[in-house]
């Protein structure tokens, strides 16, 4: 469909791979709208590019990128940044069937400090996790939070946990106002 016009016939465009209206001939680019719009660089140098930033652990800094790509450190900073917009969450795919809940603290050991200390420096994580019914992992979702709570856990339930789904928790009381 046209972006312009809502017209739904199309021809071949003048260049590469692009269609054009028919009704207000307008040109649509096969990358319009996506991560990859307006990109100055080759299409395969930005795939590698982003499975570069998607699948490293501690993830790849603009510099570094620019220096391995033979890009300008400011274009790597940009086309990190439209990587990182997309793989954000939309919150429109809540987890559904058998969702396994518990939440962890996540962080280095600290001399002195055991267990659930209040004055570390670890962080509170709740991680949501979907198990297929083919068996397997499907997806999952995590996010900080400040203490171990139903207040806590609500708007992290409500934004990725459908209300139908089968929810499988430890005994941690925080999830009792949830039921």
């Amino acid at each position: 469909m046209c972006k312009k016009c809502g017209h739904t016939n199309y021809s071949i465009g003048r260049k590469p791979y692009s269609r054009r209206c028919t009704r207000c001939k307008y040109d649509e680019s096969p990358t319009a709208g996506t991560m990859f719009d307006k990109c100055k660089f080759s299409l395969h140098r930005a795939f590698h590019l982003a499975f570069k930033i998607s699948t490293k652990k501690k993830g790849m800094s603009s510099l570094e990128l620019s220096h391995e790509f033979e890009l300008r450190q400011k274009t790597c900073w940009v086309f990190k940044w439209k990587i990182q917009q997309a793989m954000r969450s939309s919150k429109q795919h809540p987890l559904i069937g058998t969702v396994h809940v518990d939440e962890f603290y996540i962080g280095e050991y600290e001399e002195g400090k055991v267990g659930r200390s209040l004055e570390s420096k670890k962080r509170l994580v709740v991680v949501a996790l979907e198990i297929l019914e083919q068996g397997g992992v499907g997806r999952a979702y995590a996010q900080v939070i400040d203490h171990a709570s139903g207040e806590e856990f609500k708007p992290f339930f409500n934004d990725y946990i459908s209300t139908e789904a089968h929810v499988i928790t430890d005994i941690w009381k925080g999830y009792l106002p949830l039921k």
